[in-house]
């Protein structure tokens, strides 16, 4: 519980407003017309204990960090990595840290002997999300080799689809998202038809935070003492 902190100013009052991108699951994801994931319930969570309502406004992933330093949200949210590259604005300001991921690549399970490094992506096709950290991270690790890079993601269930319609060959996304998807599609039988393959760090730990408008400084202190309780 959060003790001997101040109320802070949000930009609705009494309410925290969240921008959020719901291509990203587990982290947010729409599900029966309701945006959830364990980002979207940790800030409720955050929210529930200052006595605050909760408004969710959906944004594409490019410059989703940017939002609340524009005074769009009072935090945003959908498992970001502080980059140097990414402009958080006068007013925006990273959290704390709450989670440490790797990268991966999804592949579909007939492919998981023949797919193992880098090199076995020569002349294969990588989905990415673009201007996400799996899309620098294929342009650095797999593009040299001779992989395709399609910075392209209607929906993740979509790309899986095409992945398992041999469509395209591998799906480039945190070893957190892409383990939720490798269990959410079985087979008949309850087998697995996705694999995750090449496991790695970036060329920097790859801290997950939240972006929080720094107008009022006692909320960046509230979030960040509700992330150190919590983890």
């Amino acid at each position: 519980m959060i003790r001997h902190l101040d109320k802070f100013e949000t930009i609705v009052p009494n309410v925290l407003t969240i921008c959020t991108y719901t291509e990203f699951a587990p982290f947010s994801y729409e599900e029966e017309g309701r945006i959830i994931g364990s980002d979207i319930l940790f800030l409720r969570e955050f929210a529930h204990e200052m006595g605050l309502g909760v408004s969710i406004i959906k944004k594409g992933f490019d410059g989703l960090w940017a939002t609340p330093g524009n005074n769009e949200c009072d935090v945003s949210a959908a498992g970001m990595m502080d980059r140097k590259e990414r402009n958080l604005g006068e007013n925006g300001a990273w959290s704390q840290p709450y989670m440490i991921v790797k990268r991966s690549l999804l592949i579909r399970r007939t492919d998981e002997d023949l797919l193992k490094d880098p090199s076995d992506f020569n002349g294969k096709t990588i989905v990415v999300t673009p201007t996400s950290s799996a899309d620098i991270d294929a342009r650095e690790r797999y593009e040299p080799l001779g992989a395709k890079i399609i910075p392209a993601v209607p929906s993740q269930d979509q790309v899986v689809r095409q992945l398992l319609n041999y469509e395209i060959d591998a799906f480039g996304e945190g070893t957190v998202s892409n383990e939720y998807l490798q269990r959410k599609y079985v087979d008949h039988d309850g087998s697995l038809l996705l694999a995750l393959t090449d496991i790695h760090t970036m060329d920097l730990p790859e801290h997950l935070r939240f972006a929080v408008r720094a107008t009022d400084k006692k909320l960046l202190q509230n979030l960040n003492q509700f992330i150190n309780n919590a983890i």
